[in-house]
């Protein structure tokens, strides 16, 4: 994605300097976490107290396949004429634009699986809690009788 810098002049590309890519990798960091927390029985969740995040999470699921569509034409080289200089560019431009990894598919394509492991790992953490609480409730039905 090419965006105009605050100067106002210059057009930098926004996943070349990786720190859109970096971002990413940091939230998928701190999935991790959480999906080992959750894995390790040490993060427990309502269903109730889940069900909001759960359905942000897919929402921004629906709203990354979208975003992904829009941008397939990156998977083209761009029409810059027939002459080599021009093909050297463009398919410089396709490689980066769809197959490096900063590249916003390759973001994409990342932040699509950190959304999928948040929403697995929340999942995860609320069966958690039920298995525990039906635990509870067994364990002093057992005691009344």
């Amino acid at each position: 994605m090419f965006v105009p810098d605050a100067g106002g002049g210059t057009v930098t590309n926004m996943f070349a300097s990786g720190s859109l890519g970096n971002a990413v990798s940091g939230m998928a960091s701190e999935t991790q976490k959480l999906v080992d927390a959750a894995k390790s029985g040490g993060f427990k969740i309502t269903p109730d107290g889940v069900a909001p995040l759960r359905t942000a999470l897919q929402g921004m699921s629906m709203d990354l396949a979208t975003l992904s569509q829009g941008i397939q034409p990156l998977t083209q080289a761009p029409q810059l004429g027939s002459h080599s200089y021009g093909q050297t560019v463009a398919t410089h431009d396709q490689k980066g634009a769809s197959e490096d990894a900063n590249s916003a598919i390759a973001v994409l394509d990342h932040l699509r699986q950190v959304v999928q492991q948040a929403d697995e790992a929340l999942a995860r953490a609320a069966g958690l809690y039920q298995e525990a609480e039906n635990q509870a409730i067994d364990a002093t039905s057992n005691i009344r009788a």
